[in-house]
């Protein structure tokens, strides 16, 4: 990386969010663990692998579905601002659990065959027009292929070199990796039997973002309406401010605003 850039800014409240995190992550595969193994006993008893790689899936499809419902939830509600100023590390660490999923189905379901494991997950037999022979893999491994790319550029220096509208745009691809995953999990596991509750989990997490999107869009646009546009203020472009400085604006007829760039695209305005 280039120089001013360092892997993680760490901070202290973001060391408490992180390992709350990893906590809180720790006790949903411990609890849904002992919860499989003492549900399956006896002749019902699955395979630890299995029980693993069922772990591993839901656990990652509850924290995309919690990922995806800190956006409208801080539009909604101030008080959630903290959890998107952290949504990153939230973000790679779904996406580390989702890999350990993939890998434990690689290593259980594809690694014993002639054909390349890799390989294997596309051409595994399957018929696109059969609902109980769908071939749910690969929506699983493309939703997987999406969230790598976000999680390997959801650094600040791939924001500043990327552009912000490409980076937005690459990062806008979670809804993509979220329906891919619907699929996947809708075509795959839930047509297993003694799947009930995982359709509950399913289920609730399309209700929950969509509603949630549905009524931040209706709260912003209600915003939009009763703005009154005479309290936005051009200043020029962010790019003839110089780095570590700032600029004095007068807004109105006393009050004035200095705004600062820093860290090369960040900008920040006080009253002055």
């Amino acid at each position: 990386m280039s120089h001013g850039y360092v892997p993680v800014q760490w901070t202290p409240s973001k060391v408490v969010y992180d390992r709350l995190l990893w906590l809180g992550i720790g006790l949903y595969l411990a609890l849904f663990i002992s919860i499989s193994m003492l549900s399956h006993s006896g002749s019902e008893a699955l395979s630890p692998m299995i029980i693993l790689i069922r772990a591993f899936a839901t656990c990652a499809f509850v924290m995309l579905t919690l990922i995806l419902c800190i956006g409208p939830l801080a539009r909604l509600d101030s008080r959630f601002l903290p959890l998107l100023y952290n949504r990153r590390h939230f973000g790679v660490s779904m996406f580390l659990v989702a890999l350990v999923h993939a890998i434990l189905v690689i290593i259980f379901y594809h690694s014993f065959g002639v054909e390349n494991p890799l390989v294997s997950i596309f051409t595994s037999p399957g018929s696109y027009q059969s609902i109980s022979d769908f071939p749910f893999q690969p929506f699983g491994a493309l939703a997987l292929l999406i969230l790598l790319l976000m999680a390997a550029t959801s650094h600040d220096y791939w924001n500043a070199n990327l552009t912000a509208p490409f980076w937005k745009a690459l990062h806008m691809g979670v809804y993509l990796a979220y329906t891919l995953l619907i699929v996947h999990v809708a075509s795959g596991a839930m047509l297993q039997a003694e799947t009930g509750l995982l359709a509950i989990m399913v289920y609730t997490s399309v209700v929950l973002v969509g509603g949630l999107h549905v009524a931040a869009a209706v709260k912003s646009r209600r915003a939009d309406k009763t703005t009154n546009p005479a309290i936005w203020v051009d200043v020029g472009a962010w790019r003839e401010i110089p780095d570590n400085a700032a600029i004095t604006v007068t807004v109105g007829d006393d009050e004035r605003i200095a705004i600062f760039r820093y860290d090369g695209t960040k900008l920040a305005a006080i009253s002055n």
